[in-house]
């Protein structure tokens, strides 16, 4: 196998912020390329060494995010201990070889993470717990995940590509949301985010009702998007939404009233939650392990019919 070179390496606990860091790669990869950003997956991790993966992967590496969610200390095995304390852990084995590397490291903390102290932390990595970290506020995500992505871009040396959008001419005259009704949608709607972020094209910030969606599989995430596109074809307001694996990230947010949430988005994403019922049991963590299982055997057995 070749040799993996990136310039971003993502570091993180699946139990912890999977979905947060498929995201983020999503994100660095639709702005810096799909190669510049390595990004694991669970078949991956359990079908190969890791002390030789990681050196690979990290071998062309100019920058190592380590994600870290308010479990990601406190994540333990089958007897009850930190995952962290054992020397075979891959995520510090990650955090282990950038520091051995000097790869630049930024701690990136969501979901209310607290920063880390050295004392919590083994020896070997002890040292993360003195860099600067970056903070992500779940209430600004898309902000704050933009202007990271803008440092990480000065960091590289380069900028973000801006892909001009021919937004249709505007058929309706419909008033945006006052911000008594975005709080009443924001407390009726728990798994709905209003957020804002800067909209690269008209250099204005644009306000967005923001969730995700799990699956059982990809095929069924990507089912709902069909299912969803028949309904969102006569309402004729689209989503600006992307599907990363059993993931589906939607944005609403009506571009002709300057980019606001309306009633249009309400009604798409009433629709959205009516819809996703039917897709359920929801992915738990029992659910991923299997799969992750099930993969990493047929990775396995591919292996060994290419020998």
């Amino acid at each position: 196998m070749s040799d993996i070179t990136c310039d971003i390496f993502i570091s993180y606990r699946r139990l912890d912020s999977a979905i947060f860091c498929q995201w983020l790669a999503a994100e660095l990869r639709g702005v810096f390329g799909g190669l510049s950003v390595f990004i694991d997956t669970e078949s991956i991790r359990d079908g190969e060494e890791w002390p030789t993966r990681i050196e690979r992967a990290l071998v062309g590496a100019r920058l190592a995010l380590v994600v870290i969610g308010r479990s990601w200390l406190s994540i333990s095995d089958d007897f009850g201990r930190r995952r962290i304390d054992n020397p075979g852990d891959w995520v510090r084995r990650e955090i282990e070889v950038s520091l051995n590397k000097k790869v630049k490291i930024i701690p990136v903390l969501i979901d209310d993470a607290k920063p880390l102290a050295a004392e919590a932390l083994p020896p070997s990595i002890g040292k993360l717990a003195d860099l600067e970290v970056r903070t992500i506020d779940i209430k600004h995500i898309s902000r704050d995940v933009s202007e990271f992505v803008d440092s990480i871009g000065t960091f590289l040396g380069r900028k973000k590509a801006r892909v001009p959008i021919p937004y249709p001419a505007a058929l309706l005259i419909i008033n945006p949301l006052d911000q008594d009704n975005l709080r009443k949608f924001d407390e009726l709607n728990a798994d709905w985010m209003v957020t804002s972020r800067p909209d690269e094209q008209t250099q204005t910030e644009k306000i967005e009702l923001v969730r995700s969606y799990e699956f059982m599989s990809f095929e069924d995430a990507i089912h709902f998007m069909s299912t969803a596109a028949r309904f969102i074809s006569v309402k004729n307001h689209h989503p600006e939404w992307s599907n990363i694996w059993r993931t589906v990230v939607v944005r609403l947010t009506t571009w002709d009233i300057g980019h606001k949430p309306s009633m249009l988005d309400v009604d798409v994403a009433r629709y959205l939650d009516l819809l996703y019922t039917n897709y359920l049991p929801k992915i738990t963590a029992e659910t991923i392990d299997i799969s992750a299982q099930k993969a990493a055997a047929e990775n396995i057995s591919q292996d060994r019919l290419k020998e």
